[in-house]
């Protein structure tokens, strides 16, 4: 069963965003996974959320997301991040 990533950031320093970003669609695309939205226009039409970079990238099951996760490069491209993006990842399971 597809399951599916929902990550929203916010990116607090641009200078390092685009190397951060690169490494994230080489790593999704490596563990199989494939972005059905990646950095488009958001557009809240109800509630407080206001998130400023939304992904949806689908994964043909859990344990291809599950590995990326426990990856050693998954870990790499968090400690490139830490300081400059914070944020929220979901698991959402399709049906």
């Amino acid at each position: 069963m597809a399951v599916y990533l929902i990550s929203s950031i916010d990116v607090t320093d641009e200078t390092d965003h685009d190397e951060y970003h690169e490494q994230g669609e080489a790593l999704v695309s490596n563990h199989g996974g494939r972005y059905l939205v990646n950095r488009g226009r958001i557009e809240v039409l109800k509630g407080e959320w206001a998130p400023r970079h939304v992904s949806i990238i689908e994964f043909d099951d859990a344990d291809s997301l599950e590995t990326m996760f426990e990856s050693d490069d998954f870990a790499r491209l968090r400690e490139l991040a830490a300081g400059f993006v914070e944020g929220n990842l979901v698991r959402v399971d399709g049906e």
